[in-house]
């Protein structure tokens, strides 16, 4: 769901607290050294839950630690479990006993390599070993097993819009970038002869027939596949035009965004270029699906929801840009969810922070439960629960995986952000909630994922929160917390005919529980929520299942 710009605004001042107290009014993180977030968790680690779950987890830790999927470095410290993140580019190793993150690792799924004398395939986000009795080939940067023959090599590249440095506009300038983990196809006439796929720097290579034929092309496609060999997530035309409602048929040439060349122009110049006017947007949005798909993978170990993202230049839809997890067969396979964004003027495809907060729904579809509370709403104007804690989390999620705090969009032909750091949007005011109206008032959304970014910024792993989201209490109607679902519409920028109806649906107080309960610091917390002055969340007092 995007935001609406109308000019609506609430706000009040922004207090942000240290670190929970110590021993008297000394912060308990007062002897760490500035940015040390492991001495910060052992100092802080101030419950008794916190202290049984570390005694619990150190207990069957081994000595050298271990890795948690392929992102997060998992050890014991001074009887204190604690976890940290790889950072991108890196992966968790254990060598020789010892668990760490080692730079130069990660690997983009599907790619082939040949390491000491064997044949490897990343998968799930590492190199492993397959069997290959005719032995591991080396051709243009790609591992076959056995001889390839004849091959083709080359660079995909597409042309990439985003924000100018004010977050004005788009830069009036695209870039070539890298167009890493698309599917590359070799065909002669309608014949597939190999299919790869091009690695983080986009390079890429491929069998071709003996002899170069007129017939001969290579095709890029924005799809990927998840471990095995069915496309389970791509962009895709609609092959409709205008405005449509949501969720809408698609027409029956939909077709997965593709990109074709002759075999023979990319011998006389490998370098494979998608320009703007061929719809590199369609390439921009496959990044931005990418990366949040791989970002699932590795939180959760699993994969999720084989999903469509919708994009058709000039067709525009009833909700703006949006996510439901509605299956729909079409471009060729069944898909369990959909996204649909806009491509219309404002060339919002552009945004990666959005095309990301929408995948963000998909998230918690994939590995939690929605809320299912939808309704208009506003930037800093409190919205009812169920529907901020949603919208939150998905903005939460976009700015984790680009590594920014900073959202930004670009619709009705003005361009806005918000900064969840410094609790600052472009427009208006920042709207914080009031310690007297309990944990089940009105929050805005922006608050809900300014929240989580302080809760994720608190640690070294931002693991315990994707954890909490797929913990049994958050996925187990009724919650603990007691909200139910409202309806409402909007009038003249006004709420009206609300109505509070008998269905359970999950919250931020529900989420925060499902932290603490599983050890999460109090200190930590409390910097996050801010209790006393903002969201009365009362970490000491957590409902626990």
């Amino acid at each position: 769901m995007r935001f609406d710009v109308s000019p609506l605004w609430l706000g009040l001042g922004v207090l942000f607290l240290a670190c929970g107290p110590g021993r008297g009014d000394e912060p308990c993180d007062a002897a760490c050294p500035e940015g040390d977030v492991a001495c910060r968790e052992r100092s802080c680690a101030d419950t008794t839950d916190e202290a049984a779950r570390a005694a619990k987890d150190c207990s069957e830790m081994p000595a050298g630690g271990r890795c948690l999927g392929t992102r997060v470095v998992e050890w014991c410290e001074l009887g204190v479990f604690l976890r940290e993140d790889c950072e991108p580019g890196a992966t968790c190793v254990e060598e020789g006993g010892v668990a760490r993150c080692a730079e130069g690792t990660a690997c983009v799924e599907g790619v082939t390599r040949c390491s000491g004398g064997g044949w490897e395939l990343c998968t799930d986000g590492r190199w492993q070993s397959r069997e290959c009795a005719a032995g591991c080939v080396e051709a243009n940067g790609r591992g076959w097993c056995g001889e390839p023959g004849s091959t083709l090599s080359g660079i995909v590249r597409y042309a990439r819009r985003g924000p100018d440095a004010a977050f004005r506009g788009w830069t009036p300038e695209a870039e070539l970038v890298p167009a890493g983990g698309f599917l590359v196809a070799s065909y002669r006439d309608e014949s597939l002869v190999d299919l790869g796929v091009t690695d983080a720097e986009g390079r890429f290579t491929v069998r071709v027939p003996d002899g170069v034929a007129e017939e001969d092309r290579i095709v890029v496609y924005a799809a990927g596949r998840g471990s095995g060999t069915t496309v389970t997530y791509a962009v895709a035309d609609p092959a409709l035009s205008g405005e449509h409602r949501v969720p809408a048929v698609p027409g029956a040439s939909a077709r997965i965004w593709s990109w074709s060349r002759s075999r023979r122009s990319l011998v006389e110049r490998p370098v494979f270029t998608i320009h703007e006017s061929e719809g590199s947007g369609a390439a921009a949005v496959f990044d931005a699906l990418r990366v949040a798909w791989r970002q699932s993978r590795e939180r959760y170990g699993r994969t999720g929801l084989p999903v469509v993202a919708w994009l058709g230049f000039g067709t525009t839809w009833s909700c703006g840009a949006c996510f439901s997890a509605t299956p729909v067969t079409a471009a060729g396979r069944r898909w369990e969810a959909q996204v649909w964004l806009p491509g219309d003027t404002d060339a919002a495809w552009w945004s990666e922070a959005m095309v990301l907060h929408e995948l963000g729904h998909w998230v918690m579809s994939s590995h939690g439960t929605t809320p299912n509370e939808g309704g208009p709403h506003y930037i800093g104007v409190p919205t009812f629960p169920g529907q901020a804690w949603s919208e939150g989390w998905a903005t939460w999620f976009s700015a984790d995986s680009r590594g920014s705090s900073r959202y930004y969009d670009r619709q009705g032909g003005t361009m806005f952000w918000v900064d969840l750091e410094a609790r600052k949007p472009s427009l208006g005011m920042w709207s914080r909630p009031k310690p007297g109206e309990g944990l089940l008032q009105r929050i805005e959304e922006n608050e809900v994922a300014a929240i989580l970014y302080r809760l994720g910024r608190g640690t070294a792993s931002r693991q315990p929160l994707y954890e909490a989201l797929a913990a049994p209490a958050m996925n187990a109607s009724p919650w603990a917390r007691g909200y139910l679902r409202h309806r409402w519409r909007m009038e003249n920028g006004k709420v009206v005919d609300v109505r509070e109806t008998e269905d359970p649906a999950p919250c931020l107080a529900d989420f925060l529980d499902a932290l603490m309960c599983q050890g999460f610091p109090r200190s930590v917390m409390d910097a996050a929520t801010e209790p006393a002055v903002a969201y009365p969340y009362p970490s000491h007092a957590p409902l626990c299942r």
